[in-house]
């Protein structure tokens, strides 16, 4: 099955938009929490609830080989029913996005990842070598300042603009392959998003924690073609608690979550 096809089902499946995101900061973990034991809790505690989880790939990096390790461990413990995002933010010539692909696909088993568009087409083509997986490529981040690239040369025909157009005539070659990633911390720039790009799947980062807008994610989220967004959030689900309740603390929060986005969208039908 394609994952754009995994997603639309586990999102009619779970009545979900929500992605969980696992971003395990050893300073949040709960003390005497193993990274193995924190992650599989959040995954066993909110696996009905989501359409997708969302591995940091740098989290992981940053505990060693170790880290790499459990990441392969919870990519693989995940419900094969649902989709698996690497967030990577891979974006190299072709010779090094060759082995980008191997790690993101034949070695830690995601069939999605994360990319960064600043060299070009090039660095993202080898990712739809497999036509089952989602390349999203990150067009608007969620930092709302320092992000001058994004918005040169000017904010009526920023660079965001460019990469977003680009991206659509790569989707008319390699139909649901690719999608992309464009913050809710920017609600504006979202919805300009959404209006260049109908058709994309939308990775939304940037609510919860970093206070990103979540109406206008569920109002621009969705693609024409019925796929809803993949609204993503990490630590305000995962660090809900920094006590051995942390499990029942995220199952609680990802509930919660699950409910706004679903009043939001039933406020979108009135």
């Amino acid at each position: 099955m394609r994952l754009i096809d995994q997603l639309h089902d586990a999102q009619q499946r779970n009545d979900s938009w929500l992605c969980v995101g696992l971003d395990p900061n050893p300073e949040l973990i709960p003390p005497g929490v193993s990274l193995e034991e924190f992650c599989r809790t959040i995954i066993d505690a909110t696996h009905d609830l989501v359409c997708a989880f969302k591995f940091n790939l740098a989290f992981f990096l940053a505990y060693g080989p170790g880290g790499m390790a459990v990441l392969a461990d919870m990519i693989a413990l995940v419900s094969a029913d649902i989709p698996v995002i690497l967030d990577a933010k891979f974006g190299d010539i072709d010779y090094t996005a060759q082995q980008q692909v191997r790690i993101a696909y034949d070695v830690l088993k995601a069939r999605a990842v994360t990319l960064t568009p600043y060299v070009g087409i090039e660095g993202i083509l080898p990712f739809l070598s497999n036509p089952d997986a989602l390349a999203i490529v990150l067009v608007r981040s969620t930092n709302r300042f320092g992000n001058d690239f994004q918005t040169w040369p000017s904010a009526e025909s920023p660079l965001y603009r460019y990469v977003t157009a680009e991206i659509n005539t790569l989707e008319q070659r390699y139909p649901g392959q690719v999608g992309l990633s464009a913050a809710a911390t920017l609600p504006r720039d979202l919805a300009r998003i959404r209006s260049w790009a109908p058709n994309l799947p939308l990775l939304i980062p940037g609510v919860g924690a970093q206070e990103g807008d979540l109406r206008t994610a569920v109002q621009h989220g969705s693609a024409r073609a019925g796929v809803g967004p993949i609204i993503s959030i990490s630590r305000a689900i995962t660090y809900a608690s920094r006590d051995r309740d942390f499990g029942r603390q995220a199952q609680a929060a990802a509930q919660k979550w699950v409910e706004d986005i679903r009043h939001e969208r039933a406020a979108l039908r009135t």
